[in-house]
């Protein structure tokens, strides 16, 4: 269903679905400009104080702040236009909304936008976690919490912390051959587990999943399942070569030579061939009796 800004109801829960390039700010601030005038709500208008507007990180915060003001100044600017007669630059949203008042009330209308971008200082525009820090300290004494809150802006070094104390708790204490397995499987550091960390949970942001999800495996739970497939590759192995070896007792090599003499393998040369194959035989032989 698509999307009509002067209908959409201000009141209730509304759920929006946009994605990345579609107009979602401009959507919000058309939202914002009716909400200040009062359009389609029984109530007056609202001014930004009264307005809460929550994002994700700090740099939309302030994006949203100053678009939503720029849009309150031209429909302050449009509604001008309108009591003084002059021809403004087209702007479809602000023409629909301007046929919802009467001409007297445009004035009116100008005056409240004007005074709403002015106050845009005072907007409520807060991310989650600083809408949250704000209201912990606004009712300190309601939640028998602190009235300075500890807030973590840049976790980097907090990670970076934890999960060297992971790496010295669970590596070290592993034995040399242990490490260089966990090595050549974990990249070696607790730099390359912080990586792996990371695109788990960026998996589990899109995909929510169980807790335990969200941990790489224990490192003797990597060794016992190297050692199986070690184990198991180890015996695969074997066989191949046994089988290879029973070929070549059987004239497989000859086979190959002549076939390839008689150019019935094609992008090969003699000399290379005849060394692959002798490769061939000395590999079926090493160890093809373990």
């Amino acid at each position: 269903m698509s999307l009509n800004l002067l209908t959409l109801p201000l009141s209730g829960r509304q759920i929006i679905e946009a994605s990345a390039g579609t107009g979602k700010t401009f959507t919000l601030a058309a939202l914002y400009v009716r909400l200040v005038l009062g359009h389609g709500r029984a109530a007056k208008g609202l001014q930004p104080a009264n307005i809460l507007v929550m994002t994700f990180t700090d740099a939309a915060t302030a994006e949203l702040r100053e678009r939503i003001r720029l849009r309150l100044h031209q429909a302050a600017l449009w509604f001008d236009a309108q009591v003084a007669g002059r021809t403004a630059k087209p702007d479809p949203f602000l023409l629909d909304l301007t046929q919802d008042f009467t001409p007297d009330q445009w004035p009116q209308c100008a005056a409240q936008l004007h005074l709403a971008a002015q106050s845009m200082d005072e907007a409520a525009i807060y991310t989650i976690h600083g809408w949250s820090r704000r209201m912990l300290s606004s009712f300190a004494l309601h939640s028998r919490d602190l009235f300075e809150q500890t807030h973590l802006d840049n976790p980097s070094e907090l990670l970076h912390q934890l999960v060297n104390d992971h790496w010295r708790r669970w590596f070290y204490p592993l034995s040399l051959p242990q490490q260089t397995i966990l090595n050549s499987l974990l990249g070696g550091d607790p730099q390359a587990l912080l990586k792996d960390l990371k695109t788990r949970w960026q998996t589990l942001d899109r995909q929510p999943q169980p807790n335990d999800a969200a941990l790489p495996p224990a490192p003797v739970q990597v060794l016992a399942t190297h050692a199986e497939w070690l184990s198991t590759e180890q015996g695969l192995e074997v066989a191949a070569k046994q089988a290879c070896q029973a070929a070549l007792d059987k004239g497989l090599a000859g086979i190959l030579v002549a076939a390839q003499a008689a150019k019935k393998m094609k992008g090969t040369r003699a000399d290379f061939f005849a060394n692959w194959v002798n490769e061939l035989q000395a590999w079926s032989q090493h160890n093809a009796d373990i």
